[in-house]
């Protein structure tokens, strides 16, 4: 696990966003609310890496819309009620006993809402997180985390979406976000699904929310698109997921990372609309030629700094334009092997990995794709085939 600040270590998602830059630079997420939407909370309370959010009494609401009677915090870890506490863990987790920092926003605030049982899926279940979004905006909840997502496998089969249904505008929780975030500014991050290498293919509902900050999921040493993480329909408009970064287990604990890192750049500018912000974190990612793998991939707390204090930007992203069929480069060095993602416009063709031969690279154009991304951990060439 990567060092941070005085030898203590940083999760590899919040490494991989460069996540140690806001942290040497103090901001914590503090005076920021966040919204946490999820299927339950169990033991948060006695969770090491949140120890410090009860003590200061950073908790300022919690609603259950499932069972207003239970007990916070409780639940069953077979109904997955724990998901909720990892990911809040993710957002703001510190576990100062081993000494490693999971999430980047431990000063802010938090609101909690239970909506979704993992013992049954029903419609209900996005009505609740309606609720709970409109209630958390009321309050002044400046960015709601939202990790579930939800397309079939409901009860009632009747109930199950159709793929071309991820239009943007056909789901009523897809249209609550839109609303909800264009009536109070509120940024929400959402989850694109983990349905990448199954029949299904496509982001969930509400992923498909053009407002949404929609977020996929990245390798660690290759930083390319984890096959399990959800691609962007192709019928869209417009690009999702808009960004993408580690994790392990799902695109429920990718969110959160970048959860933490809105939090901290809006401490630092809190007159940012969550419009704003969302742009500021797209601007600050390492592909400027996006893909409804990745979006625009990996954010850069560092950039993302650098864009709000209207400072020059180093751009990371080499283009080239060639009109031969193939292209060869030999500036790669002590990369065994690299991704490369052909592209019509900013829709994948083609997914492919190869190896370097003798530090050199050989990209040959695929049929009817008009550019080529090469990708590697912190680097990239966008090939234009004119």
């Amino acid at each position: 696990m990567p060092l941070g600040l005085s030898g203590q270590q940083l999760g590899f998602g919040a490494e991989q966003i460069n996540g140690q830059v806001l942290i040497e630079s103090k901001l914590t997420g503090k005076g920021i609310k966040i919204g946490i939407i999820d299927g339950g909370f169990l033991k948060a309370d006695r969770n090491p890496s949140l120890k410090s959010v009860f003590e200061n009494k950073q908790i300022l609401g919690y609603r259950d819309y499932l069972d207003s009677g239970a007990v916070p915090y409780s639940g069953s870890k077979a109904l997955d009620d724990i998901h909720g506490t990892e990911v809040w863990e993710l957002i703001a987790g510190h576990n100062t006993e081993k000494d490693v920092q999971y999430g980047l926003a431990t000063g802010a605030s938090f609101y909690l809402a239970r909506t979704d049982h993992g013992g049954y899926e029903r419609r209900q279940e996005e009505h609740n997180a309606i609720r709970a979004m409109e209630w958390m905006a009321s309050e002044g909840v400046r960015i709601i985390n939202l990790s579930l997502g939800y397309n079939y496998g409901y009860d009632d089969k009747n109930e199950n979406y159709r793929p071309d249904q991820m239009d943007g505008k056909s789901t009523v929780l897809t249209q609550a976000i839109d609303r909800i975030s264009g009536q109070y500014g509120v940024l929400i991050i959402v989850a694109a699904g983990n349905d990448g290498d199954t029949k299904w293919r496509i982001l969930n509902s509400p992923a498909d929310s053009k407002s949404a900050l929609s977020i996929g999921a990245t390798k660690y040493k290759t930083w390319d698109d984890m096959d399990y993480s959800s691609k962007g329909p192709e019928w869209l408009g417009y690009v999702k997921p808009d960004v993408s970064c580690y994790a392990s287990g799902g695109t429920s604990f990718s969110t959160p990372i970048i959860t933490g890192l809105a939090a901290c750049l809006l401490e630092k500018d809190p007159t940012l609309t969550g419009k704003e912000l969302k742009e500021i974190i797209i601007a600050s990612c390492n592909l400027s030629a996006p893909n409804n793998h990745l979006g625009y991939g990996v954010p850069n707390a560092e950039k993302a700094l650098q864009v709000m204090n209207n400072e020059i930007v180093e751009e990371t992203q080499q283009i080239i334009r060639t009109e031969k069929g193939s292209y060869k480069q030999a500036a790669i060095k002590n990369i065994p092997y690299f991704t490369v993602y052909h592209k019509s416009g900013w829709k994948v063709i083609r997914k492919e990995t190869l190896r370097t031969s003798k530090d050199k690279i050989k990209i040959q154009r695929v049929e009817k794709a008009t550019s080529s991304t090469i990708i590697w951990k912190g680097g990239s060439v966008e090939i234009i085939w004119d």
